[in-house]
């Protein structure tokens, strides 16, 4: 009887996809300098609490918070959510810049996992006095826009050139970033 029961156990399917407890969540604001008040929205699903880890000993348990970042910098964000089916985490990443010099050019990015592959990677220009730009993506792709968004499908260091002209004189900006597996 005993061993039966476990058979039947053992052969049940999993939730129902759309019943799961997902962890997920986008934000707006990191197109701004610091201090950067941050909009996270919660598009989690299936969820009765959560848990916010802002990266810079900020936390929260409230559904869509904001946040300001006073300090440049690089930041794992962090959402556990729990709910009927179980617990959940996504982690992202985050730059928040200082304001640009009048005279440089400058940006932000939002990275949508903190790590493994395929990974989105959103670029936003800070420099309001910056035009023509030009985006060296690290992967083959060129961007003349002003913001740019990438997806980076292989693990490797990728070189991102970020070029603007600013008054007659162009100037670059160069960041290398680590995609791990």
């Amino acid at each position: 009887m005993l061993a039966s029961a476990f058979i039947l156990s053992c052969g049940q399917k999993d939730p129902d996809p759309e019943k799961r407890t997902k962890a997920a969540f986008s934000l707006t604001g990191f197109e701004n300098p610091v201090p950067s008040p941050i909009k996270f929205i919660n598009i989690s699903t299936n969820v009765t609490s959560t848990t916010w880890d802002f990266g810079d000993g900020g936390t929260s348990t409230d559904f869509n918070p904001t946040h300001t970042y006073n300090a440049a910098g690089t930041y794992y964000l962090k959402l556990k959510v729990t709910g009927p089916t179980g617990v959940d985490s996504v982690c992202k990443v985050l730059s928040v810049e200082n304001p640009p010099a009048p005279n440089k050019t400058a940006f932000s990015y939002y990275q949508e996992r903190c790590e493994g592959v395929p990974v989105g990677f959103s670029f936003k220009s800070l420099n309001p006095a910056s035009t023509q730009p030009v985006w060296d993506l690290g992967n083959g792709s060129i961007a003349l826009i002003k913001d740019a968004i990438v997806a980076y499908n292989l693990p490797g260091d990728y070189t991102v050139k970020f070029s603007t002209l600013i008054g007659g004189v162009r100037d670059t900006v160069i960041r290398v970033f680590r995609i791990t597996q």
